[in-house]
């Protein structure tokens, strides 16, 4: 190519035009990488015609993160210690030509990402790049289509952009801000859950006076109401109008949160009325989420509504409901498998679901807990056949300090030496699972499908695993475990957890806190909690003895202490311990949002074969079925927010 000029020679829109001529408008731009490689890879394109795809390729490969200013573009793919491209392997020759490309590029979203990578990379002080950025962002039109693939993310990096504008960005947040805030309010039902993230956008990156703030709330509000029987598109609407109300209106509120308790009370009685059988499997969830929300509210508001009775009368009805799931449950065995047939079983379990949540549900349910009968009866069996227990022993920690002890016994094992050997037998098992299950099928999951942070914190704010107000904690413990940063991941995640196994008790009323000889109280330890007897009612023993065995035993990877005490090394955090205890915590999130999304399905299947049915017996083959007879459609929608 010598003798080729990229900052002088003739460049030609119709390279990238023809490419993707035919690709719609508003595909997300690391779809449109793989098109300009394979352009590029075509033997008669040549010199400059194949460095400009090449350049495109590479800008157009990575995800956008439009909130992470410091890192905003992270690659599409990673294995282990390798990765897709990313705007950030550029050279300064590359980014030069890409600056010179932006002008010419007609396509909103490739012009956007253009100028977004060449001026992150490139000059940051051409603010004429920034305003280029800027306006081919805010082009992506606000309809459902385009939000839920390249919309929302555009806006919110307008946003971004924005801000840093300082005055000379006041004029475009103000047309954005009224652009967002018009949407909502000419909001419809059919709109789904686009109106609850617009306002959500509009919310954290807006501009939005007092009175505009009120008119966004009364319209979600409104929605919520119009939204009854579809519970839970109705409770997503009321819980972004409480965010927009916090601080603003204690009152309004008070009532919008009542209001949410009572969409989880409705989902619950109309999975009874379904089915009261089957119901009582998804219903105990529903009561718990109502139960936890009302008692958010402030004790004068449960009062004057008389709200502490309905939550005595929810507590009764949940205690019946688990009853009658236990007795439906039957317990499901497999033969044992060894590492190479459990990879390619973990591997083939999550590959080929055309939906993410089905796949994702599939990573959760890899392995059941581990059952705490079986184990202490195998460990009492490996002590009885071997001398190791009348041998004295100690362990060493990686920085050199003896963390536990236990000294030898002629005599029968005793619990201390039984315990230590179920502590081991657990290790070994999560170093099994990490490797021949959770790893593997991880990389088919990330290969197949994208799990962004908003559809993570989705889930767990659908969980009744997750307390309320953690939900974006839990999601960002989740997505970072998903790209591979284990460290990081249970190092919010732990601490979470901990939180979670003391609001379950609490939600029991069971007392969770020390009192000292003086009457102060404080929290009980992890520890302490994972003692109480009422812990392995609610969790069960298998899943308190993971926890046990793996979080807080001095002889075992003791994660949580490290964790909460700065030891955590870069080896333990990014080990096979700490890589089940995230894949553990996912489980424990979409256990519940697995059921209710089963029982949803089930009973939406159920509801179509019945009209189905009757419509062809009303017809008798005489006609077709009329579009305003899909009842139960609305229905389907509800699981939209987890499905997309």
């Amino acid at each position: 190519m010598s003798g080729m000029d990229p900052n002088g020679d003739v460049i030609d829109p119709s390279w990238w035009e023809a490419v993707l001529s035919s690709i719609g408008l508003f595909e997300p731009p690391e779809l449109l990488s793989g098109y300009f490689e394979r352009a590029a890879s075509d033997p008669a394109v040549t010199g400059l015609h194949e460095l400009v795809l090449q350049v495109l390729a590479t800008a157009s490969s990575a995800m956008l993160d439009p909130e992470n200013w410091l890192e905003p573009f992270t690659p599409a793919m990673r294995f282990h210690d390798k990765r897709t491209v990313v705007p950030s392997d550029m050279n300064d020759a590359q980014v030069a030509l890409l600056t010179r490309l932006v002008p010419m590029i007609k396509r909103d979203v490739l012009r956007a990402r253009a100028a977004d990578v060449a001026w992150v990379y490139g000059d940051r002080s051409d603010i004429a790049m920034i305003d280029n950025a800027i306006d081919a962002y805010r082009a992506a039109p606000l309809t459902g289509d385009v939000w839920f693939t390249v919309g929302r993310d555009s806006w919110i990096r307008a946003f971004t952009f924005v801000a840093r504008r300082g005055g000379d960005g006041k004029a475009r947040v103000d047309e954005m801000s009224a652009a967002l805030k018009a949407k909502i309010l000419a909001g419809e039902v059919s709109d789904g859950y686009m109106t609850v993230q617009l306002a959500s956008a509009l919310r954290q990156h807006g501009s939005v006076d007092v009175s505009e703030r009120r008119a966004v709330c009364d319209a979600l509000i409104a929605l919520a109401e119009q939204s009854l029987a579809t519970p839970r598109l109705s409770r997503h609407l009321y819980r972004e109008a409480a965010a927009w109300l916090r601080g603003a209106d204690g009152p309004a509120l008070n009532a919008t949160t009542h209001r949410i308790a009572n969409t989880y009370i409705a989902e619950a009685d109309s999975r009874i009325e379904a089915d009261p059988d089957a119901g009582a499997l998804v219903e105990g969830i529903f009561l718990e989420k109502a139960i936890a929300v009302l008692l958010t509210l402030p004790r004068s508001y449960r009062l004057s509504n008389d709200l502490d009775k309905l939550v005595a009368a929810l507590r009764v009805r949940l205690h019946e409901s688990r009853e009658s799931s236990v007795e439906q449950m039957t317990s499901i065995r497999s033969d044992p498998v060894d590492l190479t047939e459990a990879v390619s079983d973990a591997r083939s379990r999550v590959s080929g679901h055309a939906d993410k949540f089905d796949a994702l549900a599939a990573f959760a349910t890899l392995a059941p807990p581990m059952d705490e009968a079986s184990t202490r009866e195998s460990a009492v069996k490996m002590i009885e056949g071997s001398i190791g227990h009348a041998l004295a022993s100690s362990t060493i920690s990686s920085d050199f300090r003896k963390v536990a002890a236990r000294s030898g016994s002629l005599g029968a094992a005793d619990e201390k030496a039984i315990w230590s050997e179920m502590v081991r037998v657990v290790f070994f098992n999560s170093q099994a699972v990490g490797t021949g299950c959770i790893l593997p099928a991880q990389e088919v999951l990330t290969t197949e499908h994208q799990f962004d942070l908003q559809y993570l914190v989705s889930l767990c704010s659908e969980s009744p695993a997750v307390p309320q107000g953690h939900e974006v904690l839990w999601g960002n413990g989740l997505a970072l475990g998903m790209g591979g940063n284990y460290g990081s991941a249970v190092s919010i995640l732990v601490p979470q957890l901990e939180q979670v196994i003391r609001v379950m008790l609490k939600r029991r009323a069971t007392y969770t806190l020390f009192v000292d000889d003086q009457g102060l109280e404080s929290e009980k330890s992890l520890n302490a909690l994972l003692d109480m007897a009422e812990t392995t009612e609610i969790f069960g023993a298998g899943m308190v003895m993971e926890m046990k065995a793996i979080l807080v035993v001095q002889g075992g990877p003791n994660l949580r202490n490290d964790v909460a005490h700065g030891l955590l090394t870069d080896r333990d955090a990014w080990s096979y311990s700490a890589l089940f205890m995230w894949w553990f915590c996912l489980r424990l999130v979409m256990h519940p949002v697995i059921a209710m999304a089963d029982r949803h399905r089930r009973q939406a299947s159920a509801t179509s074969a019945e009209h189905a049915a009757t419509k062809t017996e009303t017809n008798s083959g005489e006609g077709s079925i009329e579009p305003g007879d899909t009842e139960g459609a609305s229905d389907l929608d509800t699981l939209t927010i987890l499905e997309r």
